[in-house]
């Protein structure tokens, strides 16, 4: 019994000394723990102070590492190459054609300052655990982006012109004969603050990135069909033909314009109320115009703004005939050996003054072999409508005028044009203006029934008149019709000057050959 009781208490004391030997490594445990957490809270106490006010170590943004640096100076770093990140691509759509841009003139750009605020605020939430690992591990902080509603307005406003399509007017032309009405179609146009919001939604998520675009519809005008065909075919009834007069060739081009090429003026215009009425195109009578004249091919035509506007005002009123004036092309000459200013104004019958006023920048009177020279347009001598079947031809062989309509002599008289020095120019006129009593100041001289016929240079005009007078009221050159006298002018006696001036209108041709 005893010595079972030694050994009982032997085993009880092994017992004590364990728990003993236990709890003592337990506490130790426990203070190793307690000292490390201390330390740890210790650490974190110090760093917090160190970085008061400035990014934790260990942050990076964009690269860049951001650690000590206060929220400012690290949006100052991040603002820097900012513009230089490729935040992606925005893709803008309308289901059949794509535009491709950088994200950026999309409107998304990077947001330095919440981006700085957001590495600011890394490992200054959560446990002390969590804050320490801030200092030890590397920690990157997603950028964040702004989404500027201007930039992404003008990139929209840009693509307006090229993404919007006009509603397609109706049309109404001749087919077969028959007038052909054929509807509009529907158009559409940027709706430019609906695609706005699309893109500030999906400004959130850079990279590549599909916005539809967004449109408003605009429908096409309603028009009634049968309405509109019954305007045309009254407009179609109507006729008219269109004259012209070449005073060089003395020849008359007609053209009675059908119903195929008149249905080629027709348009749609908005009417009363805003329906369509069927109304004619100015400029399609000019297109007219154009392709008649390519019919002459050697550059005469018409002055086609003001005869599309004389065509247009003659149909509205319902004329059935109107005359148009003819142009003349200007030639380029290059000078051969032997040409001077006067040989040149012969041979293209212009007078040699007005030759000279086309070529101001260049020294008339020393041409030389290969030089270019401008020849005027004969509108510059014939600028008033012809009338057909009136002529005055001169003779300076014979120093006779002799009248004519349509075909028939009416006058031959004798007269007198310009001597050697100042002499009476050759060529196709006309008579450009009256004046019953005109004064040449050059000379002092008061001419009697006056009539322009051409533009001699220098702003004079000669032409025709009855035999001249002085101040003192003596009259100069009297006998002296039938050979030269004349500073230019045509010289006509009493009572022929007189009846010429009653007889010509404005614009009849006067040939001085």
């Amino acid at each position: 019994m005893v010595a079972r009781s030694r050994h009982q208490a032997n085993a009880e004391t092994s017992a004590s000394q364990r728990f003993f030997a236990g709890m003592m490594a337990l506490a130790l445990m426990l203070m190793l723990v307690g000292l490390m957490a201390f330390c740890g809270w210790v650490f974190v106490q110090r760093m917090t102070r160190l970085y008061r006010g400035a990014i934790y170590p260990n942050v990076y943004a964009l690269g860049i590492h951001l650690g000590g640096k206060l929220p400012e100076e690290a949006a100052t770093a991040l603002a820097h190459i900012a513009d230089d990140i490729d935040i992606g691509l925005l893709v803008l759509t309308d289901d059949e054609r794509r535009w491709s841009y950088p994200w950026s003139m999309g409107g998304l750009q990077i947001d330095t300052q919440g981006t700085a605020q957001a590495a600011y605020e890394v490992g200054r939430g959560g446990t002390w655990q969590d804050r320490a690992n801030v200092w030890l591990y590397y920690h990157d902080v997603t950028p964040r982006f702004l989404f500027d509603t201007p930039t992404a307005h003008a990139l929209l406003a840009e693509l307006d012109a090229e993404a919007s399509q006009p509603p397609v007017d109706p049309t109404i032309r001749l087919e077969n004969g028959e007038v052909v009405v054929t509807p509009g179609e529907a158009g559409r146009v940027l709706d430019i603050p609906t695609t706005l919001a699309h893109l500030r939604e999906a400004g959130g998520r850079p990279d590549r990135h599909e916005v539809p675009l967004s449109f408003e519809v605009i429908a096409p005008v309603e028009l009634d069909a049968d309405r509109i065909s019954a305007e045309a075919e009254a407009i179609l009834t109507r006729q008219i033909t269109l004259l012209t007069y070449d005073l060089l060739m003395e020849q008359t081009y007609r053209w009675a314009l059908d119903r195929s090429q008149i249905a080629t003026w027709l348009y749609l215009v908005p009417g009363p109320g805003g329906q369509l009425t069927v109304d004619i195109n100015q400029y399609a009578i000019r297109d007219t115009l154009m392709m008649l004249a390519e019919g002459f091919g050697d550059g005469r035509g018409f002055r086609y703004d003001e005869a599309a506007a004389r065509v247009f005002r003659a149909f509205e009123a319902g004329e059935t005939q109107l005359w148009l004036y003819l142009t003349y092309p200007e030639h380029t000459y290059i000078v051969a050996p032997g040409d001077t200013l006067t040989s040149l104004s012969a041979k293209f019958d212009m007078p040699p003054g007005l030759v000279a006023e086309a070529n101001l920048g260049i020294d008339i009177d020393r041409l030389y072999v290969g030089q270019e020279i401008r020849i005027p347009s004969q509108n510059i001598l014939t600028p008033n409508m012809p009338i057909p079947g009136q002529k005055i031809v001169v003779s300076l062989d014979e120093q006779r005028t002799r009248v004519y309509e349509d075909g028939q002599l009416l006058y031959d008289w004798p007269v007198s044009t310009g001597i050697k020095e100042s002499p009476t120019h050759r060529g196709t006129f006309q008579v450009l203006g009256k004046h019953e009593m005109a004064y040449a100041s050059q000379w002092d001289l008061w001419m009697p029934y006056f009539i322009s016929v051409y533009p001699a240079g220098g702003g004079v005009e000669n032409g025709f008149h009855e035999l001249p007078f002085l101040a003192s009221g003596n009259r100069l050159w009297e006998g002296s019709l039938g050979r030269p006298a004349s500073f230019g002018c045509i010289i006509l006696g009493i009572p022929a000057a007189e009846t010429l001036y009653n007889w010509a209108e404005v614009g009849v041709t006067v040939v001085i050959e």
